[in-house]
């Protein structure tokens, strides 16, 4: 009710596009392919789900049916929280918690009323969650539960359409892969026959969502590119010289508005600049000189490197927006919305010692939930962050926030 109540009141932001995914989308169902807003050139700029998902709601007369679809984003995201919450034993308080943390966050409310992919990937994370706590070894005794063909194929496919919403993901898989072959000595049952079967059905899921998107991009732009063309300009835009010196070396609640320096407007200016004097006009080459560039930035600053990296951290885990996200926003607004996440932070505070506290089992029921904020975290390190970069992990801190009440949490429950 919350949510539809903003998506009434700011109903006009539905046909605003800052991050083209809705040109995209009118592209494609204009058989103009995934390309570049108002042009035919293909792009891989952006992860393609949201894009296929909304081209065919994606007019401007459609903007009542992009905010249905957020709204039934947090509705099916709200019943895998639940879920989840059972198969983790949380009591039912515990339960109800998880999914009011969730559909309360001031953070998603507000992008509930615009056609970005915060709303829709919340439910894939919320999805993925529910997928993997149930395949965490049931009971005290650490048997490992051998999940069936499809319940691997599926958890595949759940996790394929997380990364093609948001690739950051991919760290995420990587960090779990790297745990169950760790987790494995602690397990009853488990061997490696029992891994390769898990792993060869999970891949085959992925494959059958991600293979369509890397194979298009080979052909395309002649480059096995499994993410998007994206990830050297959100590598740059968080790691040059001008962010250092106008924002990383400045007071804390520095915004990169020109207020200490040309801004981030001309920095941008410039480098498209370069890239062309340089003639990198294709999505690939540019991509991979921005990468370089960080790079070379990163290797000739150490120090403001990581001065950049505990700025980044610290804009992830802030407790209300800054810079432009905070425009228009009234003050009382925003305290609000810094209390509500001061007594949250204390809550999943709470949760993740009573987590660490308890039995064994228990702790590795809760690791795909963990693993979830710790790799999402560390990416944001080092790529470009704020708060809306940690809307993929809302569900998970809304589960860990609930470990703080639940009286229930016995491993003996089966």
């Amino acid at each position: 009710m919350l949510r539809l109540c903003f998506i009434a009141i700011r109903y006009d932001e539905l046909n605003e596009d800052p991050d083209s995914y809705l040109g995209i989308a009118r592209n494609l169902i204009s058989w103009r392919g995934y390309s570049t807003p108002g042009t035919e050139t293909p792009t891989a700029f952006r992860p393609p789900l949201y894009p296929i998902l909304i081209a065919p709601i994606s007019a401007e007369s459609a903007a009542w049916a992009r905010g249905t679809l957020n709204i039934l984003a947090v509705v099916c995201a709200s019943i895998f929280i639940w879920k989840s919450a059972i198969s983790l034993r949380l009591s039912r308080s515990g339960q109800i918690l998880a999914v009011l943390v969730y559909g309360l966050d001031p953070l998603l409310v507000r992008y509930s009323s615009l056609s970005m992919t915060e709303s829709v990937c919340s439910l894939m994370s919320a999805m993925l969650l529910w997928r993997l706590v149930q395949q965490e070894p049931p009971n005290q005794n650490l048997n490992l539960k051998t999940p069936s063909w499809k319940t691997s194929l599926l958890t595949g496919i759940v996790f394929g359409l997380c990364v093609l919403t948001r690739p950051t993901f991919w760290a995420f898989g990587g960090l779990y892969f790297l745990w169950t072959l760790f987790s494995l000595k602690f397990q009853k049952g488990a061997g490696t026959s029992q891994l390769v079967r898990r792993l060869a059905f999970a891949g085959l899921g992925v494959s059958i969502l991600v293979g369509p998107w890397l194979v298009r991009n080979c052909i395309v732009f002649h480059s096995p590119i499994l993410m998007t063309s994206h990830g050297g300009y959100t590598v740059l835009l968080g790691n040059n010289e001008a962010f250092y010196a106008e924002v990383v070396e400045q007071p804390w609640g520095t915004v990169w508005d020109g207020s200490k320096g040309p801004g981030q407007g001309v920095w941008a200016h410039e480098v498209n600049q370069k890239l062309d004097q340089l003639e990198l006009f294709s999505e690939v080459e540019r991509d991979r000189w921005m990468a370089n560039q960080a790079r070379e930035t990163i290797r000739n600053n150490p120090t403001l490197f990581l001065k950049a990296c505990w700025l980044r951290f610290i804009r992830f885990w802030n407790i209300s927006p800054s810079g432009p996200a905070a425009e228009n926003i009234p003050i009382t607004v925003l305290r609000l919305v810094s209390l509500y996440y001061i007594v949250l932070w204390g809550f999943v505070a709470v949760g993740l010692v009573r987590i660490v506290r308890s039995a064994l089992a228990q702790r590795m029921r809760w690791s795909p939930v963990l693993l979830l904020v710790i790799s999402f975290t560390c990416v944001h390190l080092i790529y470009w962050s704020n708060v809306r970069m940690r809307a993929p992990i809302v569900p998970a801190l809304a589960l860990i926030a609930a470990a703080a009440i639940s009286r229930n949490q016995s491993t003996h429950q089966q």
